[in-house]
């Protein structure tokens, strides 16, 4: 196996010239300035002078890059399947590969990561075509210098959808938490803040603790109006003791 270096990147060649396992790996320098997170992207190319030139453009905008290329469907999908990439940039006519391979198998996987196609002259029919198949964009290589600002939006976008997934999973949580809370009939539950106040109760609680209406109760303090012992109060409200610790054992 031959090695050489670009830069400071370096490329693993098999004896036919490329190695469909190739790794391409950024140098990080201690003390460097500007430079973005770490990148980890996989390329599905079969061009190594290519994946150089997107590599330096990226470079250009300090983007720190940790890469590796796979020239097969084969290779593809078994790296999605044992790696995390914050990125797939593919090349748009590949040999062996239908036109939206790259996406079917990158939808199969169920990994959502941001797909980039680059290539040669592409007509605006086959870019509206592979965008609304889910594809973030479409570079030609003559204008390889906008795949920075591709990047960046493709992971910025991917960072609203991560946040927006997570709030959206939150709410579910809340939401059949405060089911639970209110459809349970057979215990008392509620939750108050740590000062004692109620935040939520159910029907069981009013009804165990003689209140009239959820209201009722909601307008009392737990820890003043239900809970005279302090030692009590302060363990069950998670309150520092009065040599300010708290026991949760107990």
């Amino acid at each position: 196996m031959a090695k050489g270096w670009t830069g400071s990147r370096e490329f693993f060649l098999g004896s036919d010239g490329f190695d469909p396992q190739a790794r391409l790996k950024r140098d990080v320098h201690s003390g460097s300035e500007g430079r973005h997170p770490s990148l980890h992207i996989l390329f599905v190319h079969s061009n190594a002078a290519e994946v150089e030139r997107c590599l330096q453009e990226l470079d250009k905008v300090h983007f720190t890059v940790s890469a590796e290329i796979v020239v097969t469907p084969r290779g593809f999908s078994e790296r999605l399947g044992s790696h995390a990439y914050d990125l797939v940039v593919a090349e748009l006519t590949s040999p062996d590969w239908r036109e939206t391979q790259a996406l079917e198998l990158l939808h199969r996987s169920k990994r959502q990561i941001p797909l980039i196609f680059v290539g040669g002259i592409l007509q605006r029919e086959t870019v509206a075509e592979f965008i609304t198949r889910g594809a973030y964009d479409c570079i030609e290589m003559g204008r390889i210098g906008h795949l920075p600002v591709a990047v960046r939006r493709a992971l910025q976008e991917k960072t609203l959808r991560e946040e927006r997934d997570r709030a959206k999973n939150g709410l579910r949580h809340s939401e059949a938490r405060y089911r639970a809370l209110a459809g349970n009939l057979s215990y008392g539950i509620c939750r108050c803040d740590r000062d004692g106040k109620f935040l939520e109760v159910n029907e069981a609680m009013v009804k165990m603790l003689g209140y009239a209406s959820r209201e009722e109760l909601m307008a009392v303090n737990l820890a003043s109006g239900l809970i005279q012992d302090l030692a009590k109060r302060a363990q069950l409200l998670g309150q520092p003791d009065q040599q300010g610790s708290v026991d949760p054992s107990k």
